[in-house]
């Protein structure tokens, strides 16, 4: 089948909106069928009017904008999850050396606080997973022997959330003290 460029009408702009190309693709597939013969064999006939479909859905699919794959590749950096669970890690070994309650917690708020503050570029995602890591193993270390006893899930649980929620918070509060500190006054 011949292609059907001589059928698109573009407005203004390109845009189309989505009940126009609704109701073409509903034309396009409902007339997919109009140019095969009845006489030939059935095989035949099938072997056509796909081959139409296929053409017809190609040269849709190349009117239709292209949207954006999405890709890992710069939402997560696997170098500086390693750096951040480094960091992490000593901020919690830190805390624990200078507040004997709770100064795990304390140290990786500061140091996640810290490294909100110093970086330009947005690492919510690394810092939620190193956090949640260094968290969860640091909690079931400490208390292994709650772990071996049967409550590993639970002090697991405990130790990822702590993690968790300590270096978001921290981190988000350093970036909005660095944004709040380089915005400039009206």
């Amino acid at each position: 089948m011949g292609d059907r460029s001589d059928e698109f009408v573009e407005r203004e702009g390109g845009e189309r909106s989505t009940d126009e190309l609704l109701e073409e693709t509903e034309r396009l597939l409902s007339g997919s069928n109009a140019g095969v013969d009845g006489d030939s064999s059935t095989e035949a006939s099938a072997s056509v009017s796909t081959d139409t479909e296929s053409a017809e859905r190609t040269s849709l699919r190349s009117r239709l904008p292209s949207l954006p794959r999405p890709s890992l590749e710069g939402a997560f950096s696997p170098t500086a999850f390693l750096a951040l669970v480094v960091a992490l890690g000593a901020g919690f070994f830190a805390g624990e050396l200078v507040i004997p309650i709770a100064g795990q917690i304390v140290g990786m708020f500061a140091v996640a606080f810290a490294i909100g503050l110093a970086t330009s570029k947005r690492r919510y995602l690394e810092t939620a997973a190193a956090g949640a890591s260094v968290g969860g193993i640091a909690a079931v270390v400490s208390n292994a022997v709650l772990a071996v006893a049967g409550s590993g899930r639970a002090v697991l649980a405990v130790g990822v959330s702590a993690g968790l929620v300590a270096c978001l918070v921290g981190y988000y509060f350093g970036r909005d003290l660095r944004n709040g500190l380089f915005q400039d006054l009206e």
